[in-house]
């Protein structure tokens, strides 16, 4: 019994114990658990920006042809301020309008300029018509109090190009070189190259165009259709009305040597 007794004792004052730093003798002091280390905090993670690439346009059918022509007026595009280049023909149905799409679609794609197209065929605004532009107004129409030039074109969807009628359906039948003048200048404020195609000078509205004012002519002759005179002439009108002339453009050339005997002269 006596043994027995003891026991009981030292478990009472093991309690007791137990009641002075834990529960107050209630029972044995329950566990608490364990705090978790706390991690030291991360330094965020930047994920660099997903840029997509630029959506663009390749250029025309015609661009490595018009490449050369890029390169010889790449010293006017490099001066202060854009550069007027009239693209005109002797007479109608030469490719004018081809030429002066295709050219202004390579220097807006390939040659990285931000380039205006102005179709300045009045009667038949094929240029602007093929681009979805309205032909119901067009630039010469403007306030002269609107200061970008670039709301009033239509830009073409991954390119640099924007298209324009001069005169639109609903204008004056014609527009004085002054005019046109000052607006070639205003223009040149907002693009780098600005494309006209241009009626034929057979027509008599080339000259409203004020060619001389502009930076440069070219003329397009269709091969082997336009006699040498009537190309000598309409060369003549051009110089006369003070236009420079750059060049000429010889379009629907037929090859009649095979392409690997070019390629061996």
């Amino acid at each position: 019994m006596a043994s027995v007794y003891e026991a009981l004792q030292r478990a009472r004052q093991g309690n007791h114990v137990q009641g002075r730093y834990g529960n107050g003798g209630s029972g044995p002091v329950p566990l608490r658990p364990r705090p978790a280390a706390r991690e030291a905090p991360r330094a965020p993670v930047t994920q660099p920006p997903v840029t997509q690439p630029p959506v663009t346009q390749p250029p025309g059918p015609l661009a490595a042809e018009l490449g050369s022509l890029l390169a010889a007026v790449r010293p006017l595009l490099d001066g202060d301020g854009g550069a007027v280049l009239q693209v005109v023909a002797a007479t109608s149905g030469e490719g004018t309008s081809t030429i002066a799409r295709e050219f202004a679609l390579l220097a807006a794609t390939s040659g990285q300029r931000l380039t205006l197209l102005i179709d300045a065929n009045r009667g038949n605004p094929q240029t602007a018509r093929g681009f979805n532009c309205d032909t119901s107004r067009g630039l010469v129409e403007l306030p002269w109090h609107t200061g970008d030039l670039r709301a009033a074109a239509q830009p073409i969807a991954g390119t640099l190009l924007s298209v324009a009628c001069l005169i639109g359906e609903r204008g004056p039948r014609r527009s004085d070189a002054q005019t046109v003048g000052e607006l070639y200048n205003r223009l040149r404020d907002e693009f780098e190259l600005i494309v006209v195609d241009c009626p034929a000078v057979a027509s008599g509205e080339y000259l409203d165009l004020a060619p001389e004012t502009a930076d440069g002519v070219i003329l397009v002759v269709q091969a082997e259709t336009t006699r040498p005179a009537v190309v000598s002439h309409a060369k003549g009108q051009v110089e006369q009305a003070g236009g420079h002339l750059l060049g000429a453009v010889l379009n629907r050339r037929g090859d009649y040597i095979p392409d690997f005997l070019y390629r061996m002269l």
